[in-house]
């Protein structure tokens, strides 16, 4: 018979061992001792001294001991180890001027030590993302698809938030198979999601950011309407035709090539800037949202353009033949304008200049100078420059002479006049200062200079008209309309009514008391 002795030792000082002792003992025929102890046991002391140095092990190196040091980039998600961080900082990744361990260079050389260091001390803090009129930011630095859909879902919260209450009507009878009482209140529930256009540029970083955008607006229960390549002022008549609740179009106007950005409009196409319902939606993606409805929305296209073009047909006609030089960027723009000078006696010529941020205020700029040295070498009557926004513009003497836009608002608002004896107009305040001889019954009103205070004190006053010092041009069509193709109709309605140079008439119009 075989007896088996078991014992186990463990030491718990360092790594945990384990030994397993196996003993053989030939018992015989007699029967096992009661007291197997006595028998095997040795002494406890030399025993377990033994048993320490027979399976005894090195102590663990001290690398392992420590835990590894993680850094996490400003807005991402995952952590990084050191080595990348260490990387980042040696590449100089944008992130890291923000990040509060970019003291840590470790073993970095010193010469890429002061080179992080003069970087940090030449760039200042990142701007912000909200502006006066939306939002802009450098394309993935700032803004990438998932920061434009989380500011997208804010607006569309803000819809929700407008949208009126639906419930039962007094006189209306319940079904018999409805789970309610009949004498159950009925509590008031958000009518079918809001209606949003969106559109989008021709920058390489808008379809991108559109997708975004059109994601999160279905994921929050928005009836979305996709324009596709679009202008800001299509977008706008867009949104009035199909009366939407809401717009978001994506683009980077008045900023660089590398920037992109989102701007709103309400219903009836009031835009939102600051101090109009802007600051509400940067609150709203500050402290986050829920999902308004967990049905999600729909998506369909639609296509402006051939009724877009016809609202301006009433406006082009029986104009003075004039040779224009137009310097614009935008495609749709372009064809637009060239649809409605087929039949015009005006000679259209076209200006290439590229997509950039630019200044029509400042004569010294690349594309005013562009569109100067065109004028005088091609003789032209008029010259007028629109921007990447489709909305503000510039107008030129035929010398190539950068008019003042406190000019070009005075002569628009003298041929409104004549047509409507007791109209009211709305100008900024620095327009207004610069217009010292005004006829004293014209009624004049002021706006901040923003689109949105423009839209609305045009709509408070009822005002015809709204011009500023900064090239933006508003008329009362169904709702007040900022569009630089509507600007030139009445430039050249207004121009039409002498035979004389563009400067002349300016100079005249200006210089005429009542």
């Amino acid at each position: 018979m075989i007896s088996i002795t078991l014992h186990f030792a463990a030491n718990f000082e360092g790594s945990q061992t384990r030994i397993l002792q196996f003993e053989k003992i030939q018992a015989g025929n007699r029967p096992i001792s009661q007291e197997p102890a006595e028998q095997f046991e040795q002494p406890p002391g030399k025993s377990s001294h033994l048993l320490h140095q027979a399976h005894a092990q090195p102590p663990l190196p001290k690398l392992l001991q420590q835990a590894d040091l993680f850094f996490q980039c400003p807005g991402e998600k995952y952590p990084i180890s050191k080595a990348i961080h260490l990387s980042r900082l040696a590449a100089f990744y944008p992130k890291c001027r923000d990040c509060p361990h970019n003291q840590m260079t470790g073993n970095l050389s010193p010469q890429t030590v002061k080179r992080l260091q003069q970087t940090q001390q030449a760039r200042g803090t990142a701007p912000e993302l909200f502006t006066a009129e939306g939002v802009r930011g450098v394309y993935l630095n700032q803004i990438d698809r998932s920061q434009a859909a989380h500011i997208a879902g804010a607006f569309s919260h803000l819809l929700w938030e407008s949208l009126p209450l639906k419930g039962v009507a007094p006189n209306e009878t319940r079904s018999p198979r409805s789970s309610q009482s009949a004498t159950e209140p009925t509590r008031p529930e958000k009518s079918r999601g809001p209606c949003v256009v969106i559109g989008f540029d021709e920058r390489p970083s808008s379809p991108d950011i559109i997708t975004g955008v059109a994601g999160a607006l279905r994921r929050n229960g928005c009836r979305v309407i996709d324009l596709g390549l679009t202008v800001p002022s299509i977008l706008s008549y867009a949104t009035t035709h199909l009366q939407a609740q809401g717009a978001i179009m994506v683009t980077g106007s008045h900023s660089g090539p590398s920037y992109t950005g989102l701007e709103f409009l309400l219903e009836q196409s009031q835009p939102v800037s600051r101090g109009f319902h802007l600051e509400r939606i940067q609150e709203i993606t500050e402290n986050g949202y829920g999902r308004a409805s967990r049905q999600p929305g729909s998506q369909r296209t639609f296509h402006p353009m051939e009724t877009y073009r016809s609202q301006f047909l009433k406006h082009f006609h029986a104009l003075r033949p004039l040779k224009i030089a137009i310097a614009c960027s935008l495609r749709l723009v372009r064809e637009t304008l060239d649809t409605l000078f087929e039949k015009l006696p005006c000679q259209l010529l076209w200006v290439d200049i590229p997509q950039q941020k630019r200044n029509l205020l400042d004569p010294e700029d690349s594309d005013v100078c562009r569109l100067q040295n065109f004028l005088e070498s091609q003789a032209c009557d008029l010259g007028m420059l629109i921007d990447d926004d489709s909305r503000q513009t510039a107008f030129f003497s035929e010398s190539g002479e950068l008019l003042p836009n406190h000019a070009i608002s005075h002569l628009l608002m003298q041929a409104l006049a004549a047509e409507q004896p007791h109209a009211v107009f709305v100008l900024d305040q620095n327009c207004r200062e610069q217009l010292t001889e005004v006829p004293p019954d014209w009624h004049l009103h002021a706006h901040q200079g923003t689109l949105a205070d423009s839209y609305f004190q045009m709509q408070q006053h009822q005002a015809v008209y709204a011009g500023s010092h900064t090239g933006y041009h508003w008329f009362r069509e169904t709702v007040p309309t900022c569009d630089a193709i509507l600007t030139l109709a009445h430039v050249l309605a207004a121009l039409s009514f002498s035979d004389a140079p563009v400067s002349e008439v300016l100079s005249s119009s200006t210089e005429e008391t009542p």
